[in-house]
C-alpha cells in the first residue's frame, strides 16, 4: 500500500504544476483533503471513481485536460466531479491517472503509481478478508476461554492449575488478535474513510 505521505506529495507537486489553472488547483485541492481514498493508476478503466488530468501542452497531440466518470456518469467539469465526489459514500475510492511530461522519469509519481484499479479493489477485499479471519479466530479463543471457565466452576480446585494455564493462553491470544485487528482497522480506514 502507498503511504500517505507519499500520495500527498505527488498531490501537492502535480498542484504546482496547475498552478496557473484556479479550477484545477481547487481539485487538486480537493483530492488532497480526500488523501484517503485517492490511489494513483496507470489505467483507472473500471474504477467506480476516475479523473485523468493532463499537463502535457508541449506534444503535437496532447491530452485531454480533464476526464471524469463517478458511478458511470461522465463529469463534464471539475467542479461537477468534487460535488459528485463530494456527495458519494466514504468507501468509493477515487482512482487518479495524471499525464504530464516525463512523468515515466518521474520519481515522486512513479512511487505513488500502481498498475490499476484491481490492486485498489484487492487491497480493500484483502484488508476485509483477513479481519473477518480475525474476528472468527478470536471467537474461537473467546469460546476457549468461557469453557475453562464454565469447568473451573464445575470441577473445582482439581483440575485448577490447567484450566487457568488454558483460560491464561486464550486471554493472551485474545490480546494479540485483537491488536492485529486494530491495525487492520487502520488500513481498512485509509481505504474507506475520509
Amino acid at each position: 500500500m502507498v503511504s500517505r505521505v507519499k500520495k500527498l506529495e505527488a498531490l501537492n507537486n502535480f498542484t504546482k504544476l496547475v498552478g496557473d489553472d484556479s479550477v484545477l488547483a481547487y481539485l487538486m485541492g480537493f483530492l488532497t483533503g480526500q488523501v484517503d481514498r485517492v490511489h494513483f493508476v496507470r489505467d483507472p478503466a473500471g474504477a467506480d471513481i476516475s479523473l485523468k488530468l493532463s499537463q502535457k501542452r508541449f506534444t503535437v497531440w496532447p491530452g485531454e485536460p480533464f476526464k471524469a466518470n463517478v458511478g458511470g456518469v461522465i463529469m463534464p467539469h471539475p467542479i461537477a466531479f468534487v460535488r459528485a465526489v463530494g456527495q458519494a459514500h466514504g468507501s468509493r475510492q477515487i482512482c487518479v491517472s495524471l499525464n504530464f511530461e516525463r512523468a515515466d522519469e518521474t520519481e515522486w509519481y512513479q512511487e505513488v503509481l500502481i498498475p490499476d484499479v484491481s490492486y485498489v479493489q484487492q487491497g480493500v477485499e484483502a484488508a476485509e478478508h483477513e479481519a473477518k479471519a480475525l474476528r472468527k479466530e478470536m471467537d474461537h479463543a473467546l469460546d476457549i476461554y468461557a469453557e475453562c471457565k464454565r469447568l473451573l466452576e464445575i470441577s473445582g480446585s482439581e483440575r485448577k492449575g490447567e484450566l487457568d494455564y488454558y483460560m491464561s493462553v486464550a486471554q493472551n491470544q485474545m490480546k494479540l488478535l485483537s491488536s492485529k485487528l486494530e491495525e487492520v482497522g487502520v488500513q481498512l480506514r485509509q481505504y474507506q474513510e475520509n
